[in-house]
């Protein structure tokens, strides 16, 4: 999940959507990957001394039980969460090399790996988009951010990511406001895959309790746009390994 533009809601839309998939079958893992000031743990009003931090000197020795030793388990949940490090100058002793094969391991153990990022293009934030199946890519009605999300998916030919992958997301929808998510998508030539409406009643608060409103308000329209960008993200993975078996057919 990644914004070029700070405060666009990447981390409350990557801690809901990492909820929308979760179930006993498909089992959810999410990752911080904003070094220096991630907040996955804190929406989930949690705390442990484990860190993303602990893992990475470990990164060629990796198992499940080193792994399980270091996540922290949501209770109310059951949704597993690697959180940043509790200091920002951490963040340097962790290399984009390091990251990537804590991210792979994790795909062995879980069936949803969702990663919330920072908008700084750092090499960890590439590594984070590059590696991904899908990148959730959110803007919301101000121009900033739309030109962000402009200059972002120009990028995107640089670093050879198919627009496929892309499931672009407007947050914070204000009927009031004239830019529409069909005219961003047409100037940016992609589709907004969803639209999640403006309701500071319901996420503000949410935030500030450490319990996401994909837990006790999913009937909430802003939470039926998170179930809808689930369904879209399903549908992008399962295209994707369509794709993988036909190639594989033809070889």
């Amino acid at each position: 999940v990644y914004s070029p533009k700070g405060g666009t809601g990447c981390t409350t839309i990557a801690v809901n959507l990492a909820l929308a998939l979760h179930n006993d079958d498909t089992r959810v893992v999410i990752v911080d990957s904003n070094l220096q000031y991630g907040d996955v743990a804190v929406f989930f009003n949690e705390q442990g001394k484990n860190t993303i931090a602990d893992l990475a000197p470990l990164a060629d020795e990796l198992d499940p039980d080193i792994v399980d030793g270091v996540l922290l388990k949501h209770a109310a949940t059951g949704i597993s969460i690697l959180a940043s490090p509790s200091r920002p100058e951490m963040a340097d002793k962790i290399s984009a090399d390091q990251f990537l094969k804590i991210i792979e391991f994790l795909r062995q153990m879980y069936a949803y790996v969702v990663i919330d990022t920072a908008p700084y293009l750092s090499d960890v934030t590439v590594a984070a988009i590059d590696v991904s199946d899908v990148i959730v890519l959110v803007t919301t009605q101000d121009i900033p951010a739309i030109k962000n999300a402009r200059l972002f998916l120009d990028l995107l030919q640089n670093l050879r990511i198919d627009r496929n992958r892309i499931a672009f997301v407007m947050n914070r929808f204000d009927k009031r406001i004239a830019i529409t998510a069909e005219r961003v998508g047409e100037n940016l030539k992609q589709e907004v895959a969803a639209v999640l409406p403006l309701d500071e009643r319901v996420v503000i608060p949410a935030v500030n309790r450490g319990v996401p409103f994909m837990v006790d308000n999913k009937s909430q329209p802003v939470a039926r746009g998170i179930f809808g960008l689930a369904e879209s993200v399903r549908g992008r993975l399962a295209s994707l390994e369509l794709e993988v078996e036909e190639r594989s057919a033809k070889r």
